[in-house]
């Protein structure tokens, strides 16, 4: 089988602070897989507020939606350990953009997983793919 790369660029457009809970821990008494998933959906709401968008399921006016997404685990984290999850967005297609994530366990002082998440802007009513907004878009490029 074939690894997973995700390569985390140099800069980040977004960083948060986030607990581990004693509800994140599963069965094997470490931050469980399904919870990182949350906690993913949770990091990119608050990047997405810090953007200045609202909390609906658009940007720039146009809906969007998680396409696919890979995780590459690289150590435990426990009850309480403190994180930091820095976001880049990247690689834009024509119709989406990859929102890569790098979680940190400060406590421990290790990298614990990289995320990516692949985005696409669709169209409700048709559930077609729809261009990227170009306002979207030059926030990121023009930087």
């Amino acid at each position: 089988m074939a690894r997973t790369v995700i390569e985390y660029p140099q800069q980040s457009h977004f960083s948060t602070d986030y607990t581990v809970l004693i509800s994140d821990i599963n069965t094997a008494n470490h931050l469980g897989a399904d919870k990182m998933f949350s906690l993913m959906i949770e990091v990119q709401m608050r990047f997405f507020a810090y953007l200045g968008y609202d909390k609906t399921p658009q940007l720039e006016g146009v809906n969007y939606l998680m396409g696919d997404t890979e995780f590459i685990f690289k150590a435990e984290s426990f009850y309480a350990d403190q994180l930091t999850i820095e976001v880049a967005v990247g690689d834009f297609s024509s119709k989406g953009f990859e929102l890569l994530y790098w979680v940190k366990n400060n406590t421990r002082k290790i990298t614990a997983a990289y995320i990516k998440a692949g985005m696409v802007f669709f169209d409700p009513e048709t559930a077609r793919p729809v261009n990227v907004p170009t306002s979207f878009k030059k926030r990121f490029t023009d930087m």
